[in-house]
């Protein structure tokens, strides 16, 4: 995990980032993932290292404008995420976000990777520094993440 935060951290930029636990209703990932994301590089917008996820407004993401927007929701693979992305897709102003601009809103296994700890936190934050640093590190081929 040092490895991969090191070489993530010597980027250039430092993406500001929202993880999202929830779709709907909206919460900000808490827990160890705020951590996992300023190790790789970014800039948790919203929740804080070792509190629970949080609600989130809608109009808090539409102000807090992040770069970068990855889906996980609690007990989601990547297809069921898929399925239910219409829960933000659909709202009104979701284009005129800069992550959605940018192209740069991701999907992630959070079933997987990222809601229960345990030995896949190192894949969990090898995915997070993929994401935030496209060909910065070696890639592990999309491996439980998607673009949306």
């Amino acid at each position: 995990m040092q490895e991969i935060s090191r070489q993530a951290l010597t980027a250039v930029s430092r993406p500001r980032v929202a993880c999202l636990e929830w779709l709907e209703p909206l919460m900000a990932a808490g827990n160890w993932t705020p951590e996992l994301v300023e190790m790789a590089g970014g800039v948790n917008a919203f929740g804080a290292p070792g509190q629970h996820a949080r609600a989130l407004s809608w109009e808090e993401l539409l102000a807090g404008d992040p770069d970068v927007i990855i889906a996980m929701p609690c007990g989601f693979d990547l297809e069921r995420t898929k399925r239910e992305m219409h829960w933000l897709t659909e709202r009104a102003r979701w284009s005129e976000l800069k992550a959605v601009r940018d192209g740069r809103v991701y999907l992630a296994d959070g079933n997987e990777y990222f809601n229960r700890p345990g030995p896949r936190i190192v894949e969990s934050l090898r995915i997070l520094a993929e994401i935030l640093h496209p060909g910065g590190l070696p890639s592990l081929l999309n491996t439980g993440w998607m673009t949306l």
